[in-house]
């Protein structure tokens, strides 16, 4: 087995800046980090790992908890996550909440007791209280956690959720001059038992508001969706609801209003301009099929959530600064959703 001396030997340098290089020290300048690592490669070096742990009290391993729920969306956010990790020299061990506290405990503690220096812990698709509960508390300083709910008890991380995706289509919306817009959801969480606008819906909208150049204006007409209603578009018009656009928040219940608004005779997006809020754990479709050209789209990236959750792992975890090449340090507590316009919103006349 090749040994650091042989690489040092080989390159013609000492065991200090082979060690450097091949840690990914800044300090070496490029031609002789180059040296080291041709003499690395022509010697087929490979470094010991358990040493590397050893000296540096380190495995540059991060946990990853991942739920059960919306595979697609983990593996890109995976996907994601690690290809940036990679290039700080760090790795990924995978396990699996099942989408109970219980589990996602077991997975958190199992992935520590490995040796992984942090825990990166998505409750996005699992229960909305998990980020709040005392087993995340109790490990605040070795875990990361995106949730679809504010964190609580000083845990580290941020919020992806549905609520700043709908206030983001609202705002899109104001913007654009729409005072009267319809929500048509078939999310609960959206909507309170009053048949209104949820906290956590209106909590969101403030908060885009205080960035935003207009002041927030909730005047929104709530229809909550079921699967009893063949025609939410019609019964939310027989209501005797003046809107001139809506948010709807599923790919379904957009096809089903795209389809009555046509059959209505109403011309997309000049009598009624639309867009779906899809939940970040909702794959984003843009095939022709499923996803109508009249219809924008606002949506997560998963790109964009591995880079928030890569930052504060590399911050919390190792102190390290993450701004340079693929992360920007100035990224906010809670990424803005992507904004995909097919035509559909238009300036209110």
């Amino acid at each position: 087995m090749t040994t650091i001396y042989e690489v040092a030997a080989r390159a013609g340098v000492s065991l200090s800046t082979v060690s450097r290089v091949l840690n990914g020290k800044a300090s070496v300048n490029t031609e002789m980090a180059d040296k080291v690592k041709r003499a690395a490669s022509e010697l087929r070096y490979t470094p010991s790992q358990k040493a590397r742990s050893l000296a540096s009290k380190y495995s540059h391993a991060i946990g990853v908890v991942l739920p059960n729920k919306n595979m697609l969306f983990s593996s890109h956010l995976l996907f994601s996550f690690e290809h940036i990790l990679r290039q700080y020299q760090k790795h990924c061990v995978v396990a699996f909440s099942h989408d109970t506290l219980e589990s996602e405990n077991e997975a958190i503690e199992f992935l520590l007791s490995q040796g992984c220096d942090g825990v990166f812990v998505t409750t996005i698709a699992s229960n909305p209280i998990a980020s709040t509960t005392q087993h995340l508390q109790d490990k605040k300083h070795r875990v990361v956690a995106l949730s679809k709910s504010e964190l609580k008890g000083g845990v580290t991380g941020f919020s992806a959720s549905i609520f700043e995706v709908a206030a983001y289509a609202f705002t899109q919306l104001r913007d654009l001059g729409h005072n009267d817009i319809a929500l048509i959801s078939d999310n609960s969480e959206l909507v309170s038992h009053t048949n209104d606008i949820s906290p956590a819906l209106k909590s969101a909208l403030s908060r885009l508001s205080t960035t935003g150049s207009a002041s927030f204006r909730p005047e929104l007409s709530v229809y909550v969706g079921s699967e009893n209603t063949d025609d939410p578009l019609l019964d939310l018009l027989a209501r005797d609801a003046t809107f001139s656009a809506l948010i709807c928040t599923s790919d379904t219940l957009e096809q089903r209003i795209v389809s009555s608004a046509k059959e209505l005779g109403m011309e997309l997006p000049y009598d009624l301009s639309i867009i779906t809020a899809q939940s970040p754990d909702s794959p984003l479709s843009t095939s022709k099929s499923t996803l109508s050209y009249s219809v924008s789209t606002v949506a997560y990236s998963t790109l964009d959530i591995a880079k928030v959750a890569a930052h504060y792992c590399l911050s919390t975890f190792y102190e390290q600064a993450a701004g340079e090449d693929t992360i920007d340090s100035t990224l906010p507590m809670s990424t803005a959703p992507i904004f995909l316009d097919y035509g559909s919103t238009v300036s209110f006349t």
